[in-house]
């Protein structure tokens, strides 16, 4: 399961933001320079998922 996180161009890349997630605990990758991707495990649970898009949905937020 891989979900992208496509930014608008004038957002300024996806590398702040993947850096922004990792110091939260999220591990993502830039792709593509505007793209976030993630890879969560198959066994991830609802919670676990609930708990990683807080934090997606906090760094998406920041300036």
């Amino acid at each position: 399961m891989w979900i992208g996180i496509v930014l608008k161009k004038d957002a300024g890349g996806a590398r702040r933001f993947c850096e922004a997630l990792m110091e939260k605990g999220v591990l993502a990758k830039e792709t593509h320079w505007n793209i976030i991707r993630l890879a969560p495990p198959l066994v991830i649970t609802k919670e676990e998922i609930d708990w990683a898009l807080e934090r997606v949905e906090e760094v998406l937020m920041m300036d």
